[in-house]
């Protein structure tokens, strides 16, 4: 079953979330929440533990021999966003290195949910903050993968109209009371309210839509990428050093299948509603950083040529020959 921010956030109270790297415009969010692993034990008899899960928390009816068990344990997942400036505060305002830990060269790893670093209430603050929004499935890659727009609720937007609407009726009567005083000031010292209407626009904008990506359960890997960075340092690469050190890693990230999802698209079998372009030797594919593009499932194909939004043009290619997983497998032919 797909599952979507919401999801997480609203049925997990003891979900932590800890800022991993914001910008101006987008933001990663590592969420480490409790979820219920359902499986059948054998070894679990007219309702008694067996060994192996004593002390762990279980549930379920007996079926003759085999009991239905309920075991709790803790998962982690990305959340990545798209933000304006204003979402920036609360969403990076528990991250998970210092700045101290940064000048130290400390790695964010060793800063989990538990550690000195962690604060129950941002954490708190920026779930709220998340749950006043709805999320609508774009797209999903995959069983970890998945894209989402979130929306503001109406009880969102409705605390925000009200707050503003208030805010004019006082400064309104304060206008009021001030000009009943001074005889020559006529109305032109009370607010316009074409002005206010655009104060209010602008004031809903900062609540608007955002893309989200999620991927839940997200694997050690893929965590450890999306950590902020301590710097960057420069490496000579020999043919030495790649042949005994990063070939033998490239192959293991190959094996363990982790980039299957390449495949997937390669095959058509997933994200069909992002492809462009189907060659014998390649692909195209709409990337999630071509944030402006038309609704591929509604929008026909030819309608995208000369598009308003392909001046923020972003596309996916991926070559169809196997066998090619750096530059230095490319050969003249």
């Amino acid at each position: 079953m797909q599952i979507d921010p919401l999801s997480i956030l609203a049925s997990n109270p003891d979900c932590k979330i800890q800022s991993l790297t914001v910008s101006d415009q987008h933001a990663t969010l590592l969420l480490s929440h409790p979820e219920i692993v359902e499986r059948y034990d054998d070894n679990v008899k007219n309702n008694e533990p067996s060994e192996e899960n004593d002390g762990d928390e279980t549930s379920g009816k007996n079926y003759s021999n085999t009991q239905e068990v309920s075991k709790r344990t803790t998962v982690q997942s990305l959340l990545k966003l798209t933000i304006i400036p204003f979402h920036k505060a609360i969403l990076g305002s528990n991250p998970i290195i210092s700045i101290k830990d940064r000048e130290n060269g400390i790695p964010p790893e060793r800063n989990s949910s538990t550690g000195d670093n962690f604060d129950p209430k941002a954490s708190d603050e920026i779930s709220s903050f998340l749950q006043q929004y709805n999320y609508c499935l774009k797209s999903e890659s995959g069983a970890e993968y998945s894209y989402h727009e979130a929306f503001p609720t109406r009880n969102l937007l409705n605390k925000v109209i009200n707050v503003e609407v208030n805010n004019h009726y006082n400064n309104r009567m304060e206008s009021q009371s001030t000009t009943s005083k001074i005889h020559d000031e006529n109305e032109n010292k009370f607010p316009k309210e074409d002005s206010f209407i655009s104060q209010l626009h602008s004031t809903i904008s900062k609540f608007g839509a955002f893309d989200v990506e999620l991927i839940s359960p997200a694997t050690p890997y893929q965590i450890s990428r999306a950590m902020p960075s301590l710097g960057h340092t420069l490496i000579q690469e020999t043919p030495s050093l790649y042949k005994n050190v990063v070939q033998p890693f490239i192959q293991n990230v190959i094996d363990s299948g982790s980039i299957s999802w390449i495949q997937n698209l390669i095959e058509v079998k997933k994200e069909k509603e992002r492809l462009l372009v189907n060659h014998e030797e390649f692909i195209i594919n709409i990337d999630t950083k071509w944030r402006s593009h038309p609704p591929p499932l509604t929008t026909p194909r030819e309608e995208w040529l000369n598009h308003p939004s392909t001046v923020d043009l972003y596309c996916l290619g991926i070559v169809k020959a196997s066998g090619i997983a750096t530059l230095r497998d490319l050969r003249q032919k």
